[in-house]
């Protein structure tokens, strides 16, 4: 047996899902191959509340709304010494799912779409060919090959097809077990900063707690089963929000797994695209590693779709691809060592000093803001530290060629802003013009209230400065 696919993915988490649905829906001919029934167990179930735009373009946030899946009634923290409640039930609050329910529901929605799944599966070695890929899969009623132009690798973190992975934090482990509900224990996320470690925790539904434990790798080396587990325990009972679960009936064994941010390091090719853990694993601090994931794998479908319908644009759709993953990577580095460095504060232990920073090949550009206030009357001119640049950008379906605009202040190149285009707004500036007559220029074709706040976004970037200053 044989089957002859546009698109074969290997992996069906929510990157690999997410994926194959975005590409059926704009009419590719896709393959999915998952190695194990659904639904099955994975760590993972805090989605914050911006997971729903991405749910809603994928055409999946009914189902979803619909689930059963807890709502996420904001978080309670323990951090720098201080008891936090961060975010409160709204129309679109985060979710607390049981991620084998979640993952199934966005698998049997990438088959609805037209994809077609072949599960349980397990793919062997691909075969790079002149015409496409050859993968080699096995099921439990035998071997067949698919055939296929390109590869999206969404197998996670598993090793194989050729990755190079460089660690994007310190090495972290998580120790966690699933526990019977304390009674009050409410369907918020836990964060709690303790000696050396630090812990998360969530209700799931079905009555089932996770409560995991974040230590230095360094702290169970060469521990047997047994000792692991009492360690878990024995940092356990010093939490102050997740101590309770002791109170009631452990549900499995104590599990772990590793939980050290890393990032992919080969480029993309016009026949092979790594999406999900396979390119990028976040620190679990910031509980964004399913909508990072799938906002990836919309992003890896629009270059797809423009690798096979417009093939001269597949240097600029890959290079977007590459230079969007680095960002990534950049961004969440530095939010995580942020936070890490706010407990550092007041804890000086070397498992916080070592996490304060970001690793230096991921460090961001350093930011050099504007905080003066922006007068009406105030001349500018663009700065010449601001180039416009000729690069990919994304809409629907495509990456297509623009304008974005590129300065020492922005971490990567903008292309738009609250729906518009800069680089046409930014060819209007010539000579130094008043900040009034900037906005009643560009209200020509924006909302004036939306060309303000564009002007003043790029005054405080100091993408436009004092005209003075070029004098």
């Amino acid at each position: 047996m044989e089957i002859e696919t546009e698109i074969c993915v290997i992996g069906g988490g929510p990157a690999g899902s997410a994926a194959a649905l975005r590409l059926a829906q704009l009419g590719r001919r896709v393959c999915l191959i998952e190695r194990q029934t659904f639904p099955r167990q994975h760590v993972g179930e805090s989605l914050p509340p911006s997971i729903w735009p991405i749910l809603n373009l994928l055409g999946v946030d009914e189902t979803v709304s619909q689930a059963g899946f807890l709502r996420a009634s904001g978080s309670l923290l323990h951090w720098a010494g201080a008891f936090e409640r961060r975010g409160v039930a709204g129309d679109h609050p985060g979710l607390l799912v049981d991620r084998g329910q979640f993952d199934a529901v966005l698998l049997r929605a990438a088959q609805a779409a037209g994809a077609q799944v072949v599960q349980p599966a397990r793919a062997y070695r691909p075969v790079r060919q002149q015409s496409g890929w050859e993968i080699p899969v096995r099921t439990d009623t035998g071997a067949f090959r698919i055939q296929a132009q390109i590869l999206l690798d969404a197998a996670g973190r598993q090793a194989g097809l050729g990755r190079r992975f460089l660690p994007a934090s310190q090495p972290l482990l998580a120790l966690y077990a699933y526990w019977h509900v304390p009674p009050g224990f409410g369907p918020q996320a836990r964060v709690e900063a303790g000696q050396g470690h630090w812990y998360w925790g969530a209700l799931l539904p079905g009555g089932v707690v996770n409560a995991m434990v974040f230590v230095d790798p360094d702290a169970c080396i060469g521990l047997p089963p047994a000792d692991r587990r009492d360690l878990y325990l024995n940092l356990l009972a010093r939490s102050t929000l997740l101590a309770p679960c002791l109170e009631q009936r452990r549900i499995g064994p104590v599990r772990r797994a590793d939980a050290t941010s890393q990032a992919e390091t080969t480029p993309p090719t016009r026949d092979l695209l790594r999406v999900g853990e396979a390119s990028f694993a976040v620190d679990a601090l910031s509980s964004q590693g399913v909508q990072l994931a799938m906002g990836q794998a919309v992003q890896a479908a629009a270059v797809v779709n423009t690798l096979l319908t417009t093939p001269e644009h597949s240097d600029l759709a890959l290079s977007f691809y590459a230079d969007r993953q680095f960002e990534r990577v950049q961004t969440h580095a530095a939010l995580a060592a942020d936070f890490y460095a706010r407990q550092h504060a007041v804890d000086p232990s070397h498992f916080w000093a070592e996490r304060a920073k970001p690793l230096d090949w991921v460090k961001s550009p350093a930011f050099d803001p504007n905080r003066e206030a922006l007068r009406d009357d105030q001349p500018l001119i663009l700065s010449p530290q601001a180039k416009l640049i000729a690069s990919g950008v994304q809409t629907a379906s495509h990456i297509e060629p623009g304008l974005v605009i590129g300065h020492p202040n922005l971490p990567r190149p903008v292309a738009n802003l609250e729906g518009a285009m800069l680089g046409p707004l930014l060819e209007r500036l010539g000579a130094p013009t008043t900040t009034l007559n900037i906005i009643k220029s560009w209200s020509e074709v924006l909302a004036t209230h939306t060309a303000s706040r564009i002007l003043r976004w790029l005054w405080y970037h100091r993408i436009v400065i004092p005209a003075a200053d070029q004098a």
